[in-house]
């Protein structure tokens, strides 16, 4: 979910604004700050004034500072990262939004007159926040309940927003979130992890760990999870889920939920890290999805059916890899509707590498969406960025795009002429679709998109319209991207 839109414009726009410039490694002009924000250029300097002033208030001036280069072009200086993410929580954890719903999730009920108290706000200027908060989270099947402000819906929804909740406000910071149930959350998760052999680093543990303890604390207020009919093909004659009841039995973790909690953990789990279980513990899910034919199983199927339908000139088998990524993809799209599967790079950064792979990938997911419901319950992007990470898996994404011919025209031995061409070929490989020629005859540098060489005899440029590089005897790396500004230009 993203909770930036549930803030009002000012503070959208700040959150933006540092967002922005945490963002870039360099200077970035007034100009393009007020294009990325879609503000006046003094609307810009007005809020860097007010974000400055926020770095005095959390008192961390001697640690970040936004600082012009020319009187047009700002960077945000740091003494590292961490800072950056401590103001990110510190700003958040003060937006009025936020500590809303955070008293909502961990309160359940309150009253508007003693938050608009609380948040010094009108209580008039509290309902329209709520309105604005309620309305998004209808997107994702989740309501405010009138008076209590109590959170509705499927139980498996609100678990969702929490998880997602958690992650944007503290962005992964330490925090005094739901202390009371970690020590039962732990010993669960050592469980589950040595049960399903996950091999999986201490941000992924984290996640885990989050999810389990929002499961339990839920569990325990009485918020317990329904298991639907629908779900029933995945925990019904399953060995697995079988065996796992009983690890939990003679570890008396049942204490800590009963057999429907330990089924949606079952399920929920094996949607977001199947890819991390254990090689023989991934054969076995395999083969239960195979034989029983699933609906992820299928979906896979439609899935990979479409993609061979579209990329028919590429010849592709699945991996296991593959496999198990696309079955977790669409399990939990079965459990959860509308929330985000991973955090999406932008389809845009795609699609201007790999126009032509994305284009006919579009073509996938349009066809999807519109012929099964079940797609309507995936954020287009969200269906986009993992189709593209499950395809280009099997298949070069470059395979479709317009071959770049790299012309060596140098005065190298031969045996080193060679290695700079396979040098250049090993760097752009998976991001261009690149080919290495030599200048031996004319008709081979005709085609050449792009001429590099180690000396610039009298007549090279006159004779040839391509753009010409001079290299160095020694070939930098530097060399590379330079090479690489060229080919965007192509």
């Amino acid at each position: 979910m993203e909770y930036k839109e549930i803030f009002d414009f000012e503070s959208g726009r700040l959150f933006e604004l540092f967002k922005l410039l945490k963002s870039v490694d360099t200077s970035i002009s007034l100009e393009q700050l007020s294009i990325e924000i879609d503000v006046s250029q003094k609307t810009i300097l007005r809020y860097i004034k007010k974000v400055k002033k926020l770095f005095e208030i959390y008192q961390l001036e001697n640690h970040l500072a936004i600082v012009s280069r020319s009187k047009n072009s700002f960077y945000l200086k740091r003494d590292n990262d961490l800072y950056s993410e401590i103001f990110l929580v510190q700003y958040l954890s003060n937006l009025p939004e936020v500590i809303f719903l955070k008293a909502i999730i961990e309160e359940e009920t309150i009253l508007t007159k003693n938050l608009a108290e609380k948040l010094l706000i009108s209580e008039s200027c509290l309902r329209r926040r709520v309105k604005r908060i309620n309305d998004r989270l209808k997107k994702f099947g989740v309501y405010l309940r009138r008076g209590t402000y109590e959170l509705s819906g499927e139980e498996e929804q609100i678990r969702e927003l929490i998880l997602h909740f958690y992650w944007f406000v503290y962005q992964g910071t330490n925090n005094n979130f739901l202390l009371q149930e970690k020590a039962g959350s732990r010993q669960l998760t050592q469980l589950l992890i040595d049960f399903f052999n996950m091999q999986i680093n201490d941000i992924q543990k984290e996640a885990l760990f989050r999810i389990i303890q929002i499961a339990i604390w839920r569990y325990q207020k009485g918020k317990a999870i329904k298991i639907k009919a629908e779900w029933q093909q995945y925990i019904n004659e399953s060995s697995i889920f079988a065996k796992l009841q009983e690890a939990m039995r003679i570890n008396e973790t049942y204490q800590y939920i009963d057999i429907e909690e330990v089924a949606y953990l079952y399920l929920i789990i094996q949607a977001r890290f199947l890819p991390y279980f254990g090689s023989s513990m991934q054969a076995y899910i395999i083969e239960e999805h195979y034989i029983k034919k699933t609906t992820c199983y299928s979906r896979t199927i439609v899935m990979t059916n479409k993609f061979r339908h579209v990329f028919w000139e590429k010849k592709f088998k699945h991996s296991k890899d593959s496999i198990v990524a696309s079955l977790g993809f669409h399990l939990y799209y079965e459990l959860i509707s509308y929330f985000y599967f991973e955090r999406n790079q932008p389809a845009k950064v795609l699609q201007e590498a790999f126009p032509n792979f994305t284009s006919k990938l579009d073509e996938c997911v349009s066809g999807l969406s519109k012929n099964s419901s079940i797609y309507q319950r995936i954020p287009k992007d969200a269906l986009f960025y993992r189709y593209f990470m499950i395809l280009s898996s099997l298949i070069s994404p470059v395979y479709s795009e317009k071959r770049i011919f790299i012309c060596l025209m140098t005065d190298l031995s031969l045996e080193k002429e060679i290695e700079l061409g396979k040098r250049i070929t090993s760097f752009f490989y998976e991001r261009y679709n690149l080919t290495v020629i030599y200048a031996r005859k004319t008709k081979s540098i005709m085609y050449a998109d792009v001429i590099l060489t180690t000396v610039f005899y009298q007549d090279l440029i006159q004779k040839h319209s391509q753009p010409v590089l001079l290299i160095g005897q020694n070939f930098s790396e530097k060399i590379f991207f330079q090479i690489e500004n060229l080919l965007k230009k192509i």
